[in-house]
């Protein structure tokens, strides 16, 4: 079952816009930091031309945008950022090279934290009596891992299951939404203590 390791607030499928595993290298390159077209078709090895079309795949659906234009020469160069994060399936990450894995989850894991750090310093993290934040260490069989696994995704599908029932009633109501973070997350941790060294005499 595929299920969700990045998230985003597309309101298309991700899988549509993201089928191509060259878009999912580019938007991971693109929420790291300001990327040109150019320097990006220069370092995946990868046409000119191609790379564009990428590009302007993932800016018509609003995936990245022009952060800044900066002149080179007589001409101009764009510098793209990431607007949103896509939600990569397990097919789609598991196309990536270790090193592109790793920096695609770590661009996740520093918005998520940045917008942790943005609630605190607004004092809207514990602004509401009933807001819920935990993480919390488990040691689970493989049958276990698959479970929690797919629990997280029941969680991430529910969510925008209810995001879109309240979009509904506000509607209706005129009511102000109030903006949510909402986090899934399950990963393997090294172990919490180091194995037993074998002693020799």
């Amino acid at each position: 079952m595929a299920k969700s390791h990045v998230f985003a607030n597309a309101e298309m499928s991700p899988g549509e816009v993201l089928r191509h595993p060259l878009r999912v290298r580019i938007l991971a390159a693109c929420t790291e930091r300001a990327t040109a077209i150019r320097e990006f078709a220069e370092k995946a090895k990868v046409p000119l031309s191609k790379a564009e079309y990428h590009f302007n795949k993932l800016a018509k659906h609003r995936y990245i945008r022009v952060a800044r234009k900066e002149r080179v020469g007589g001409a101009f160069r764009h510098l793209y950022v990431a607007t949103r994060l896509g939600v990569v399936t397990d097919a789609e990450f598991a196309v990536l090279e270790d090193e592109e894995q790793r920096r695609l989850s770590t661009a996740v894991i520093a918005t998520f934290h940045e917008r942790c750090t943005t609630a605190l310093q607004a004092d809207t993290f514990d602004a509401r009596i009933d807001s819920h934040f935990t993480w919390a260490s488990r040691v689970l069989d493989e049958q276990g891992w698959k479970d929690q696994m797919e629990d997280q995704l029941r969680g991430y599908e529910r969510a925008n299951k209810i995001e879109a029932e309240s979009k509904a009633r506000m509607r209706r109501s005129g009511e102000v939404g109030i903006t949510t973070t909402v986090g899934h997350a399950g990963f393997e941790s090294p172990p919490d203590e180091p194995p037993a060294q074998a002693l020799s005499l």
